[in-house]
């Protein structure tokens, strides 16, 4: 994203790819408290916000001290195959633990931002 938002690399932030991005330090506790318990099987950990990799980008570059840049958009959807919406069904996860892992909106704010 820097190399982005200072025109050192050419390219797009997909406005049509949505993922769940999760916080590191969430997912690692969700993962330690998951392996302590009894549970086995498939588990899936996201963050709480759908967002588009547009909107990543956005938020990277707000919390780097970017400010509202003109980054750069496009649609992978006009450039290559496979699967644009990917949100993972985390709802018997999220019962099963107390990690609540933070949104990208969340965690991507700046220091003393967040709420």
């Amino acid at each position: 994203m820097r190399s982005l938002a200072t025109g050192g690399e050419r390219g797009v932030l997909f406005t049509d790819v949505v993922r769940c991005p999760v916080h590191v330090a969430d997912l690692a506790a969700a993962l330690l408290e998951l392996g302590a318990s009894e549970y086995r099987g498939v588990h899936h950990v996201a963050g709480a916000d759908a967002v588009s990799r547009y909107e990543l980008g956005v938020l990277i570059a707000r919390r780097d001290g970017f400010g509202d840049l003109d980054v750069p958009a496009g649609r992978r959807a006009d450039n290559a195959p496979g699967p644009l919406d990917v949100r993972l069904d985390c709802a018997m996860t999220q019962r099963r633990l107390r990690t609540r892992p933070r949104g990208a909106r969340r965690f991507l704010t700046r220091r003393g931002e967040e709420g």
